[in-house]
């Protein structure tokens, strides 16, 4: 991901560079052009002695002095034998009626159907008028092999910018790669390894905390439920771990998978959980609707499912209830986790799916690690994003909050029954 994005962004500011640089070339190249061709029709018109002989592609008219009479014209003006029509009536039009310039004017004039034609008009220090007429159809023709020349230039820089931008990717990003690489094995590693003496720890403080001994009022009592929450809560953080891990190292194990099944799976998992804190969890289906179904990996739905429902059930008080429920929209498939809890400010909706962060409801609670959003949610949103899905929050504060996971829904409806996730 970050290769491409890298190619991507070097390719687009060396394209932008290259087109930005091809059209000012553009734009120099036909101007001096156009300034040349009027430089050539001046100089026509200063030292032409007859209109007969005029440059290849134009065409001459002059108006001598003393030609009018009476306020009209006594003679005809002379043009370059074989001029188009409509290029003779223009010039005779500029002559007679005296006009500086060409009608509107116009740097060029189109002459259907003789073409385009520049058109300048000079009077000389003898007093006569002269005007001609060039025809575009040549300059046209060099501006576009200018302009194929550029476009070849700009595709050929921006092959070159690709390959560069590929080339100095690659050395640039393999280094960061491998730091990754490196540091996933290790999570996953560390998280391996502190897993089963973790395990052993927690059960051990269970056993301790269920001993009569140690009565429910009591500083030891409270201690040590305080020990089995702050284990199981540390065995959650690694689990955490351990997903993110797989999810990174094999990102695309993927198979059909039913998030109907994923949300019973999950219930029966976190009920033991949901009915400690006196919260009601439920997953609401349908008889009659179709299977929900995805395509992904299905350790890693579980465990975003899971932390979207534990996050639920711990900010929602005792009483309370949290309900689980999937439909499909369009080529959409969507799994909600919706509770009755404290719920969040609107403006925290995305701070939510961040690693670093936590809310409290500033209650004085002994559950104040049920406020934690932090890991978890994290979780969620790189999984939905390794699957081309998306995780949305809404929340209105002290009436709960509502969490959509949207995934791209799987082709077909029905899932054979080996490729049903238990």
């Amino acid at each position: 991901m970050a290769l491409r994005r890298s190619i991507v962004q070097i390719t687009a500011g060396m394209t932008v560079v290259l087109l930005l640089m091809g059209w000012i070339a553009l734009l120099l190249v036909n101007n001096t052009q156009s300034k040349a061709l009027d430089a050539k029709l001046g100089a026509v018109l200063a030292q032409a002695d007859d209109v007969g002989d005029p440059p290849e592609g134009s065409y001459l008219a002059r108006l001598r002095p003393g030609s009018r009479q009476a306020g009209r014209p006594a003679a005809t003006v002379e043009i370059t034998p074989g001029a188009p029509a409509p290029v003779a009536r223009l010039l005779s039009d500029i002559l007679l009626t005296g006009a500086a310039e060409p009608p509107g004017g116009q740097d060029s004039i189109e002459l259907p159907p003789a073409g385009t034609y520049r058109i300048r008009v000079t009077t000389r220090t003898d007093g006569q008028r002269w005007a001609i007429a060039s025809d575009l159809t040549a300059l046209r023709a060099d501006q576009r092999d200018v302009f194929q020349a550029l476009l070849l230039a700009e595709v050929a820089g921006v092959a070159g910018a690709l390959a560069a931008a590929l080339l100095l990717s690659r050395r640039s990003v393999q280094p960061l790669a491998r730091a990754l690489q490196l540091q996933r094995r290790f999570v996953a590693d560390a998280s391996h390894e502190l897993r089963a003496p973790l395990t052993i720890l927690h059960t051990r403080a269970q056993i301790l905390a269920a001993d009569p001994a140690a009565e429910p009022g009591s500083a030891l009592g409270k201690g040590l439920r305080g020990l089995v929450e702050d284990t199981r809560a540390l065995g959650e953080v690694i689990g955490d771990l351990l997903a993110s891990a797989e999810l990174d190292r094999h990102p695309r194990r993927t198979q059909l998978v039913d998030l109907d099944q994923i949300a019973a799976v999950v219930v029966r998992s976190s009920a033991a959980h949901s009915d400690s804190r006196g919260v009601t969890l439920s997953h609401l289906t349908e008889d009659s609707a179709e299977p929900v179904q995805v395509m992904g990996h299905p350790t890693a739905l579980r465990r975003a499912v899971t932390a979207l429902v534990d996050n639920a059930v711990r900010n929602t008080p005792a009483g309370g209830r949290v309900d689980i429920s999937t439909t499909t929209r369009d080529d959409r498939a969507e799994l909600v986790v919706a509770d009755t809890g404290v719920g969040f400010e609107p403006d925290q909706a995305d701070e939510l799916f961040t690693r670093s962060f936590h809310h409290s409801t500033g209650e004085d609670d002994q559950h104040d690690d049920g406020h934690r959003f932090g890991l978890g949610l994290a979780l969620v949103r790189e999984t939905a994003a390794a699957h081309g899905g998306s995780i949305t929050a809404n929340s209105t504060p002290g009436h709960g909050a509502r969490f959509t996971l949207a995934l791209p829904r799987a082709p077909g409806h029905d899932i054979p029954e080996h490729g049903r996730n238990r």
